[in-house]
């Protein structure tokens, strides 16, 4: 049966662009690439969320959360980023950020507009766009320059249906933490052209080298025009929790409502307290997380320096940028291969954007002992093919 006819255009223009996904686990596979944490929260999160459930805390909550998590939710942006919003106003609580990402997307683009960004940069904002009818417009980057976006290029792609940028610092794929040099100049940008900027913010704590991430939204008039988006999945190791959140101005933010609605009506009410919590408790448990990474990190730069192969050395998330150029193979060519002969599986670097072809993404998510068995056969494999 033609099920394809049954499809509106809208999900034809997608049909495949996941892949075909599953379950089924594969023996003996070492996923060096995934974007998920390989941490847990600590127990006092899965009390809160133990207590909400024994409470019987199961009807829906305001549209926009519960207040105490919106209050905590905006604690947390003043004291650590240095921006100032009304809990009551200025804040969605969502179903991760993924939700928050279509939510913002579907409230400022209609049919034909646009929006610009850095590539390489995350797939989901190009397949949003698509649904929307919009388009993600990708502006490249380089290796040579780490990665970091040249703003008069930047510029150069506004047309008259550009409604924002976003800006995803740090940064996936590239590991890429924007300079807040960069920054004041996108904020310039945003302001000379009357733009929004779309800030998101997931990977805020993975910092390395003594690099500082900066919150564009805190820079002279940009908190009027920042849309920051958050999550508590990789800060916090709560992926599968789906809980995030849309931080702007209340116009905005009222403007995103009926779209949050239409999609969630609310975010789980006991992942919220679980939330809650975590944001209630100091961060120290945090440290041990961060070190360990940055061991697995400098591990990786370790190995393709000993293989040896280029790499745009990471300076925060968890993801290392490699340049696979050497082989010959083309980033799809790689990761299949990879996984076919070394059992290893890795993201392509075109995954976001044309500028990521000859690279494919490494992460620091696998624990030892499989992290290091995977450094070794990505070794072997390598040296193979040049």
């Amino acid at each position: 049966m033609d099920y394809q006819k049954y499809l509106s255009q809208r999900a034809r223009n997608l049909y495949g662009s996941l892949g075909k996904q599953t379950s089924v686990p594969i023996p003996g596979l070492i996923n060096l690439g995934s974007g998920t944490p390989d941490f847990v929260p600590p127990d006092y999160v899965f009390e809160a969320m133990h207590t909400a459930l024994n409470q019987q805390k199961i009807q829906y909550t305001a549209w926009t959360g519960i207040p105490e998590l919106r209050a905590a939710i905006a604690n947390k942006l003043a004291t650590e980023n240095g921006v100032t919003v009304n809990p009551d106003s200025e804040i969605i609580v969502t179903a991760g950020a993924q939700e928050a990402l279509m939510a913002t997307l579907m409230s400022l683009l209609d049919p034909g507009d646009n929006a610009l960004t850095p590539s390489p940069h995350y797939d989901e904002y190009t397949r949003d766009a698509r649904i929307l009818g919009g388009t993600l417009i990708p502006v490249d980057t380089t290796p040579e320059s780490g990665f970091v976006i040249d703003v008069a290029q930047l510029e150069a792609a506004i047309t008259p249906q550009t409604r924002a940028l976003v800006v995803v610092s740090p940064n996936n794929p590239t590991g890429t933490i924007l300079p807040k040099s960069t920054l004041l100049q996108i904020a310039e940008l945003a302001q000379r052209r009357d733009l929004l900027v779309v800030s998101d913010e997931i990977y805020e704590y993975y910092v390395y080298d003594g690099n500082q991430h900066t919150s564009i939204a805190t820079l002279p008039g940009m908190a009027e025009r920042t849309i920051t988006i958050n999550s508590f999945s990789k800060s916090f190791g709560m992926t599968g929790m789906r809980l995030g959140y849309i931080a702007g101005p209340a116009a905005l933010i009222e403007g995103m409502l009926p779209f949050h609605h239409a999609m969630m009506i609310c975010a789980n009410v006991v992942t919220q307290y679980g939330g809650l919590a975590v944001l209630s408790q100091p961060r120290d448990w945090f440290k041990d997380v961060l070190a360990e990474y940055d061991r697995r990190r400098k591990l990786w730069m370790q190995t393709l320096d000993a293989i040896p192969l280029p790499y745009s050395p990471p300076q925060g998330a968890y993801y290392i940028f490699i340049d696979i150029r050497p082989t010959g193979l083309t980033s799809a060519e790689f990761v299949k291969k990879a996984r076919e002969e070394a059992k290893l599986v890795f993201q392509p670097g075109t995954i976001g954007g044309g500028a990521g072809e000859g690279f494919i993404r490494g992460a620091f998510t696998k624990a030892s002992p499989e992290f290091d068995e995977g450094l070794e056969r990505f070794t072997k494999f390598v040296r193979g093919l040049i």
